[in-house]
């Protein structure tokens, strides 16, 4: 079956294809989500935690006119230059002397970044470390001894400037005393005015050094202030957490998406009824609520049952009908006929007089009560684990029968149904490909059972193209519910479950009796149920 042709049905991609593909493969989706998250947590765990400080400094602009109009603070200030000096060795070294946590000034070094606002003064001093408290003990050492430096820089630089001033106005006045004395003794003349003259010009440069050495000595060398200490920053973390987990379950989200769209042309299975309805563009007759049906079917799957076959009359009103039931659920081997049952008993519950063909008789049979029965199948034809139901007959093939004798059986069977008699020839899809088309070409319409998850697009793309080229209407599809994991008991052998206490040590159960409405009088007739040890 599965390696039969199937039509090849042209589909419309839209928004709907792409919603109904994330739907089907949401499994898929959510283990990428799970896997980049997983991912995160691991990026997480191996990755040492880095903490980022900063701290904010206001850089003073050491000149002897702070406050001249004319010219802004910040153009005063080289920012390249105050960020090397900032990320400089040195201030490195003088950092870690105010530490008490043995830090390397190379390490120190590298791991400090220095930014000055611009157009502004401001200066913003980060550095990273291992710890929360590192980092900020480091950020603010780092402001600190770059602040001093730049102090102690400018204080030497005024000593310097200073001293030679200093040293040039001794000068002068030693050639101003000089100049005191000869017009002191000089009784007039030329060189009188000589010294007259120099005194002026002594004068005159010396009061504009002594200005200058003022000047200078007033100037404030404070290399600046902290505006905010990195304790009152906020603290930054590399990786950030929140960033790690969300790019890794974004990641994730999109691997599943892709993996899902890449997995969908290879995912032959039917999801749901509706993908079964837009596989074989007829709706879904009925869904059973058991995952394993058993037959005599009751509560929900026998309701579904009901509604299968009213709408099966409904498509059908004829009496003379055979009625092709192709199993696709049995996926344990069974032989499939389980639906097939329930769907003659329940047809047979309506009144009908049915016939029900079972080429491969399973373990479990349908045969009619014998009149005058007490809920006891007729034990001439009825086997163990097996059930009856009024109005119902039940051919089934020997099981020793080869192909070609089940073939002459089935239309032999079909052929002699008395009139009026609905036929439901049961096959399941696990048999000859021959027989199966043999199967469509004997009856009146088709109608398949498919288990979720399980049956597959190309068996119902198969069957389609089958009926349809043998022209016979295909009805629709009965759903089974995915089959659910079995418990531990039920994977057990027969043989080593452990029986109830109170069971009869017998070799089979007693049947156990099931009333349904039978025939057109309204009367109430028998079934019974010897379930299989």
């Amino acid at each position: 079956m599965n390696d039969a042709p199937h039509a090849q049905t042209a589909t419309t991609l839209g928004l709907g294809h792409y919603g109904r593909v994330l739907v089907r493969h949401w499994r898929l989706i959510a283990a990428g989500v799970a896997v980049g998250a997983l991912a995160a947590g691991a990026f997480l765990l191996v990755t040492p935690s880095q903490y980022t400080a900063t701290t904010q400094v206001n850089l003073s602009v050491i000149t002897t006119d702070p406050f001249n109009p004319q010219r802004a603070a910040s153009g005063l200030l080289d920012d390249a230059t105050e960020s090397a000096i900032a990320r400089s060795y040195v201030v490195a070294e003088r950092a870690t002397a105010l530490l008490d946590d043995r830090t390397e000034a190379a390490a120190l070094h590298d791991a400090v970044e220095v930014t000055i606002s611009e157009g502004g003064t401001v200066a913003h001093v980060s550095a990273t470390a291992g710890s929360r408290d590192g980092a900020v003990d480091h950020a603010d050492a780092v402001a600190s001894a770059y602040l001093a430096y730049r102090s102690e820089q400018a204080e030497q630089r005024l000593d310097v400037m200073v001293s030679g001033l200093g040293t040039r106005i001794d000068d002068l006045n030693a050639q101003l005393a000089d100049a005191n004395a000869v017009l002191a003794g000089s009784p007039g003349g030329t060189q009188e005015v000589q010294a007259t003259s120099d005194r002026e010009q002594i004068l005159v440069e010396l009061e504009g050094l002594l200005s200058q050495r003022n000047a200078l000595q007033s100037v404030d060398t404070t290399g600046g202030s902290v505006l905010t200490g990195a304790s009152d920053s906020a603290v930054g973390v590399e990786p950030s957490r929140r960033l790690a987990v969300a790019t890794g379950l974004a990641a994730g989200l999109v691997l599943g998406v892709v993996a899902a769209f890449a997995r969908h042309p290879f995912d032959r299975r039917l999801r749901s009824a509706a993908e079964a309805e837009r596989i074989l563009g007829r709706r879904t007759l009925t869904r059973l609520r058991s995952s394993r049906p058993r037959a005599p079917f009751v509560g929900d799957d026998a309701e579904a049952l009901r509604v299968a076959r009213e709408r099966l009359l409904a498509e059908l009103p004829g009496s003379d009908t055979t009625l092709l039931v192709v199993d696709d659920s049995d996926t344990d081997g069974e032989h499939g006929s389980e639906a097939a049952a329930g769907l003659a008993v329940a047809t047979a519950q309506a009144g009908s007089t049915v016939q029900l063909v079972l080429p491969h008789p399973p373990a479990r049979r349908i045969v009619p009560l014998r009149p005058g029965t007490d809920a006891n199948p007729d034990e001439e034809r009825a086997p163990r684990g097996s059930f009856a139901a009024a109005g119902l007959t039940v051919h089934a093939c020997r099981p020793d029968a080869d192909a070609l004798t089940r073939d002459v059986e089935v239309r032999e069977a079909i052929e002699s149904a008395p009139p009026g008699t609905r036929t439901i020839l049961a096959l399941p899809s696990s048999c000859g490909e021959a027989e199966l088309l043999a199967g469509i070409r004997l009856a009146d319409a088709v109608v398949v059972v498919l288990r979720e998850d399980a049956s597959t697009t190309t068996t119902a793309g198969w069957l389609l193209a089958e009926t349809l080229s043998a022209a016979t209407p295909l009805l629709g599809a009965v759903m089974v519910p995915r089959r659910a994991r079995r418990r531990l008991r039920e994977r057990l052998p027969a043989g080593r479950r452990d029986a109830p206490a109170s069971a009869p040590e017998t070799e089979g159960r007693r049947p156990t009796a099931h009333s349904t409405p039978g025939g057109a009088d309204g009367a109430t007739r028998e079934t019974a149920l010897v379930d299989v040890v």
